[in-house]
């Protein structure tokens, strides 16, 4: 794989979320500035809406009372208006003026008002500037009056000016921080597939390199039979037994290789029950035994007199104690002692697997659990190791929900700690 390709496919994949996320937000931005225009806009003509009809109200009030009042109790300054009668005796004829601007025409109020009982609300231009007005019939005992009040809107149009001119400036901020969002959001919504990525490319670079060696073998084994096609089994017995014990370790690679695979990929299931780990732990031991004693080693259980419980995967959990102790066996010499140690609390059980072998250098603790990372590199053929047994470890401790953790001198020996919820 082209890793300068690879690199170039994320960055237009993380242009292509950034501009999906920046137009989004951008038209939810606009969506709100929008509504918090549309409220504003619409509160101040409401409130100007609600002078002009109190004063149409007190005006016509004033002009049936018997006793006229000098004013209306409104600043009639701000107000231009007409009023105009029914003539009695006609269906629509308002040509009695009684008070305001008697240059307004009484038809074209007319034509305004009519059909709405309530009145109507218009903007108008009355010498290029612009009015709020309003027409309304209006009936009485006393006869039909006719009346327009018009009031200018230009400290309305001016607050509404001024909050677009803020929306705008607001917006703009929204939109500088949306693309630093936008640009955050995408790098982290990607980040768990350039990792996966990169961990699958690693994965595959490190699973080729791990098969190439043991075919390679096979290969050179093979071929020296074929060499001699006229020899007995027997007599080439060395080649062969060669060649069967890079298949045996090839077989365990591919089987780790499948387990890890299948885990990534969310298809393994735990099997949930109760499991009693100290008699897994004295289990796990009679297991090894005889390995133990082959290798001239020694195994020590310590475990509390009460069972230990947790709920997991019975046969998962014997395969996390098989790889520790079998990570012990391989890095530890002769006539070291390795010991299982159970400890037991309210929220969980805890397992250490101590050895007294050669330890691991500080600086490959941070990785030891990578795959195909391993302890001492020099060795790993000989102890038929594939490198992928803690990762295997570690996968199965985060299924139970659990923590694994491991603490080493070199020279001394390591410590590999099992937290389990109980």
């Amino acid at each position: 794989m082209n890793i300068s390709k690879t690199n170039d496919t994320f960055r237009s994949l993380r242009i292509k979320l950034s501009m999906i996320i920046i137009a989004t937000l951008v038209v939810i931005w606009v969506v709100l500035l929008g509504l918090v225009y549309m409220m504003m806009a619409k509160q101040l003509f409401e409130a100007v809406d609600n002078q002009l009809l109190n004063f149409a109200t007190r005006t016509i009030h004033n002009h049936m009372s018997t006793s006229p009042s000098a004013n209306t109790g409104v600043n009639d300054s701000k107000y231009n208006y007409t009023l105009w009668q029914k003539v009695p005796g006609t269906t629509v004829n308002f040509s009695d003026f009684i008070d305001g601007n008697p240059f307004v025409s009484a038809n074209n109020i007319y034509k305004n008002a009519n059909g709405s009982p309530d009145g109507v609300f218009k903007t108008i231009q009355i010498q290029g500037i612009p009015y709020r007005a309003f027409y309304a019939i209006v009936h009485f005992r006393k006869g039909d009056f006719l009346i327009r009040v018009a009031t200018p809107t230009a400290a309305t149009d001016t607050t509404l000016s001024n909050l677009l001119s803020t929306l705008g400036t607001v917006g703009f901020f929204a939109l500088i921080v949306t693309i630093l969002i936008s640009l955050y959001m995408s790098a982290r919504i990607l980040e768990p597939s350039i990792r996966s990525w990169d961990r699958q490319q690693q994965f595959v670079a490190d699973a080729s390199h791990e098969l190439r060696t043991p075919l390679a073998i096979i290969k050179t084994n093979l071929e020296v039979l074929l060499r001699s096609p006229s020899h007995t089994i027997e007599s080439e017995l060395q080649w062969l037994g060669n060649a069967y014990s890079e298949v045996l370790r090839t077989t365990t690679l591919l089987e780790d290789l499948l387990t890890l695979a299948r885990a990534d990929s969310m298809e393994i299931l735990l099997e949930r029950a109760e499991v009693d780990l100290k008699a897994l732990l004295y289990e796990v031991a009679e297991t090894v035994h005889p390995i133990v004693e082959e290798q001239q080693k020694t195994m020590q259980i310590e475990a509390p007199e009460f069972p230990c419980r947790t709920m997991g995967d019975s046969k998962r959990l014997r395969q996390l104690l098989l790889i520790l102790v079998d990570n012990a066996l391989k890095y530890t010499n002769t006539g070291a002692t390795i010991t299982l140690q159970l400890g037991c609390e309210t929220n969980f059980a805890q397992i250490n697997v101590r050895d007294t072998g050669v330890g691991i250098p500080p600086n490959q603790l941070p990785k030891i659990f990578d795959r195909f990372k391993r302890g001492d590199s020099s060795r790993h053929r000989e102890n038929q190791g594939s490198g992928l047994g803690l990762s295997i470890a570690k996968w199965i401790v985060d299924a139970h929900h659990g923590n694994i953790t491991v603490t080493s001198t070199v020279g001394k020996g390591s410590v590999f700690s099992v937290r389990l919820p109980s």
